[in-house]
């Protein structure tokens, strides 16, 4: 009697771990108050900072960036300056600014100024030519 019981045991214990692993949407669901315990995240509205915000958000900070053509990581200066570790160019120095209804950057002291909106995406900012990621340690 004893070992039948096992045997039930064992193929419930069976049936119940396939069930969770099926795809098939009548299988084991865990739920939370009659809700999926899984939360449903929706993404951050993207929308552009204005020249008041953006300084409080990069001042101080540092960020990795791409750009079409380079790659590296970028410190931002309350003076206006970018500190530049570019991953093929090395280390150099830029400019940037927040005025009107625009945000400029130069990459680079010979580069020209660079200018678009500074938008905030929920994982990352995308300041003129450059796509951000702060890094945060």
């Amino acid at each position: 009697m004893k070992s039948k019981l096992k045997i039930r045991a064992a193929l419930l214990l069976i049936a119940v771990s396939a069930a969770a692993c099926s795809t098939d949407p009548r299988g084991v669901r865990i739920v939370n108050g009659g809700t999926s315990a899984i939360s449903a995240k929706e993404g951050a509205k993207i929308r552009n900072l204005t020249p008041a915000e953006i300084g409080p958000v990069v001042i101080g900070k540092t960020f990795q960036y791409t750009r079409n053509s380079a790659s590296g990581f970028v410190t931002y200066n309350a003076d206006g300056t970018l500190t530049i570790q570019d991953d093929q160019k090395g280390p150099s120095t830029g400019k940037w600014t927040a005025s009107g209804p625009q945000y400029c950057e130069s990459y680079g002291a010979a580069q020209p100024m660079e200018c678009g909106d500074f938008k905030f995406t929920g994982d990352a900012y995308f300041a003129a030519q450059s796509r951000l990621v702060e890094m945060k340690v």
